[in-house]
């Protein structure tokens, strides 16, 4: 990976966005290679915090042919970024079960695994979606959505005319550095 990335940015083949592209080939090839499962992986929150010891490890692989120190920094940019992606994966997991199990014992008559998981697909929700997921017809959905307002799982938010249903947990969880 950090082989390809170093020869991506060398050859720098685009007026705009080299950076931006070779940060995502690293995930990609991470993908590719079974060494993750899915593109979760943001090593570009890393690059741009250490901007110029990137730059300048660059540099020095072309100047010097200083791989290690290359290799080094890209294998410690992996390392960090997977132990903040896992803290907020563990962090939606645990609040995930947290709210299933409050819906379960505060709210049985709308629970169901399939409504948890709608809540958690996205940070907000309608509800068209819970119709369009065969949860609850639109009457219903509203009812279901409302009570998880006064249960303070959900936040309404008017945009324009449409209603939509924030989860605020969530979204704290994703916004979070």
């Amino acid at each position: 990976m950090e082989l390809l990335h170093y020869q991506f940015e060398a050859i720098h083949p685009f007026s705009d966005g080299n950076g931006r592209t070779g940060r995502i080939l690293n995930v990609l090839y991470l993908t590719e290679k079974n060494l993750i499962k899915l593109p979760v992986l943001y090593v570009s929150k890393y690059i741009l915090a250490h901007k110029n010891e990137y730059y300048h490890l660059l540099s020095d692989v072309t100047e010097n042919q200083n791989w290690q120190d290359w290799i080094l920094f890209m294998l410690e940019a992996v390392y960090q970024t997977s132990m903040f992606t896992l803290e907020k994966v563990n962090a939606i997991y645990d609040l995930f079960n947290d709210v299933r199990r409050y819906v379960r014992a505060n709210a049985k008559n709308i629970y169901s695994r399939e409504l948890i998981e709608v809540l958690f697909s996205q940070i907000y929700c309608k509800n068209r979606i819970l119709v369009e997921q065969n949860i609850a017809s639109r009457n219903t959905a509203s009812k279901y959505l409302n009570k998880l307002v006064e249960m303070n799982i959900l936040k309404i938010h008017k945009e324009g005319k449409e209603t939509l249903f924030l989860n605020k947990q969530l979204y704290d969880i994703l916004v979070k550095s």
